[in-house]
């Protein structure tokens, strides 16, 4: 997902939506063709950090985070830690300038395997010809949506919704596991500064790691929510954070359900099993 301040979140963005968008054997053929961990560390347009962890050497998934702990969190050691600034790494993705030279200039730091380093280029090069040969799954599913994205500015809980989107899509064994248990599709209105915005959950058996979250409404989506779940954009991240719980939320009136009641609970558990993943929720 597009992280402000963080160009280079759309090169993680792609070599995320590749794995995800693999199947188990071929993201496999893609993890033994690298057999390596990189981790970056970031330093964005307003002197921010933002960490990666891409592990292209055991299940082939990509984490995050504000701190160097939480990206690494369920991820197997590093073999290459690169700090660079997000400029650097924009133009090293672009073909514009080389990590070797970056590095002897001093822009780019290499902890680790040096080798990895000077592998960069070649490794963002291939994961972005298999984006460009792949079908655009995210954007083509949400066709009811037009392009709208799932984090939209001013709607901090829609980073959460997304984050869900990050996690399911990511690991297949933690999707698998939501989607049996949970068996539901929400809708949920979350109102914020632009008004009313929607967002499908779409978790039931059977749904693709592109498709278990869509923008838009259920009708548009051409789904059938469960439960429509409306709340304020601040309320829904109370929620998601644990401030509150959904049932304390209904009776408080900041929630309102529409259709199946008992599966508002459920949501909860949804917001769990991916805070459980790592997702910063």
């Amino acid at each position: 997902m597009p992280i402000e301040g963080f160009a280079s979140s759309a090169i993680i963005d792609q070599l995320t939506s590749v794995l995800t968008v693999l199947s188990a054997d071929d993201r496999k053929k893609e993890v033994n063709k690298t057999k390596a961990v990189y981790a970056f560390e970031v330093t964005g347009t307003k002197g921010k950090k933002h960490y990666f962890v891409v592990d292209l050497k055991q299940a082939g998934k990509v984490t995050d985070g504000t701190s160097e702990a939480e990206a690494a969190k369920g991820q197997p050691k590093p073999d290459i830690t690169i700090t660079i600034d997000d400029a650097t790494f924009v133009k090293i993705s672009e073909g514009k300038t080389t990590a070797a030279g970056e590095f002897m200039s001093g822009k780019v730091k290499i902890k680790g395997n040096m080798m990895l380093g000077m592998k960069l280029e070649p490794l963002l090069k291939r994961f972005k010809k298999l984006a460009e040969s792949l079908p655009a799954a995210p954007a083509a599913k949400a066709s009811g949506a037009a392009a709208q994205e799932i984090a939209l500015q001013g709607y901090e809980g829609s980073v959460v919704i997304a984050q869900i989107a990050q996690v399911l899509g990511a690991d297949e064994a933690k999707r698998q596991s939501v989607l049996k248990s949970t068996n539901a599709i929400f809708q949920v209105d979350l109102n914020g500064p632009q008004g009313v915005k929607s967002w499908v959950l779409n978790l039931k058996p059977g749904a693709s790691a592109a498709d278990v979250v869509l923008p838009g409404t259920a009708a548009q989506n051409k789904k059938a929510a469960g439960v429509v779940l409306a709340l304020k954009d601040a309320d829904f991240v109370d929620l998601a954070s644990g401030k509150i719980t959904g049932q304390s939320a209904f009776m408080g009136g900041k929630l309102k359900a529409k259709g199946n009641i008992m599966l508002a609970l459920k949501l909860e558990s949804v917001l769990k099993a991916a805070k459980s993943a790592g997702a910063k929720l």
